[in-house]
């Protein structure tokens, strides 16, 4: 269940992801994920997961939870099915394949979702991803 000012929370992680720079285990995008989360719903992920500096760390923690695939990995720690991405509303969790294969994870906003990147907010549109795990 959302938690009642939850937009203006929602809004206040975006903007100081912005201002943040990508750094990943600190300030990539599972945390970010986990604040949007914690910011919706009162409940923070991220002590549950693991700490990382590498990807390689990352993707050991995912397997290390007995997960194949990226999806299930999310799907189990945030407690919802990973779904079409024509589902989301904003503040939902969506996730994104870039051209080398790697997936991240982002937030809806609507029509657009934001992810880390290297030079602040990246802002795609949310049709683009692959899909989307339900918030609240």
């Amino acid at each position: 269940m959302r938690l009642e000012g939850w937009e203006s929370r929602l809004h206040a992680v975006i903007e100081a992801s912005r201002h943040t720079p990508y750094a990943l285990g600190t300030h990539d995008c599972f945390r970010v994920a986990c604040a949007v989360v914690e910011a919706l719903t009162g409940v923070d992920y991220w002590p549950t997961w693991g700490r990382y500096a590498t990807k390689r760390e990352a993707k050991r923690l995912i397997a290390s939870r007995g997960h194949a695939t990226f999806e299930e990995a999310f799907s189990w720690l945030f407690g919802t099915a990973f779904s079409d991405v024509r589902h989301a509303q904003r503040g939902d969790i969506v996730c994104i394949q870039t051209e080398d294969g790697e997936k991240h994870l982002g937030v809806c906003l609507g029509a657009h979702a934001a992810f880390t990147a290297p030079e602040g907010v990246l802002f795609v549109p949310t049709l683009t991803c692959l899909g989307c795990w339900r918030i609240g």
